[in-house]
């Protein structure tokens, strides 16, 4: 499976574990320890999403920014986790499969529909915006319940506080080609 997958993939994990099941879709934002911006800007949390597959097990999707001359061409990092998301994750939102999908499918999914390929914003922003994208192809194409893609992009269009809280948090955008 990975040999069809293009380089903007990094997969740090078997390919058994891409074969599972995922039983729930997790987006997650991740801790900041401080509640603070980079060069002036407000804070925000970094996203991923977890593709659950037991009760201890997950594989991160993690689109990150650090490639290509200026460094904002993101690259997924593929990540297995003994735990249903990442430690890291300060509030999660779960999203149910509305039926059976592997992990294999939804990287291909996202592929397929050229969701791999990703620039960050000059913020270095755009996670959230990535993952609001790739929830809308899922429910889309009828891999998530109908409602998912509104849901999260509300969720998303927030900075959660550390430790509680939220407010309200412009969007920078990345683009795809």
């Amino acid at each position: 499976m990975t040999a069809i997958l293009d380089s903007n993939w990094d997969i740090e994990t078997s390919y058994e574990a891409l074969q599972a099941e995922v039983t729930k879709f997790h987006i997650c934002a991740l801790r900041n320890e401080f509640n603070k911006g980079e060069d002036d800007q407000p804070p925000t949390n970094h996203w991923v999403v977890c593709l659950e597959t037991s009760p201890d097990s997950c594989i991160m999707l993690d689109m990150v920014p650090g490639y290509g001359e200026d460094g904002l061409r993101g690259k997924i990092h593929v990540t297995a986790l003994p735990r249903q998301f990442t430690d890291e994750t300060l509030r999660y939102f779960t999203y149910l499969p509305t039926s059976r999908i592997s992990v294999t499918a939804v990287l291909e999914s996202t592929q397929t529909a050229g969701r791999q390929i990703y620039t960050f914003s000059p913020e270095w922003e755009g996670c959230r915006y990535w993952i609001s994208v790739v929830v809308d192809d899922l429910e889309t194409a009828g891999h998530l319940e109908s409602g998912a893609s509104k849901h999260a992009l509300d969720k998303l269009s927030l900075y959660w506080v550390n430790p509680e809280g939220q407010e309200p948090r412009e969007m920078n955008k990345g683009t795809f080609p």
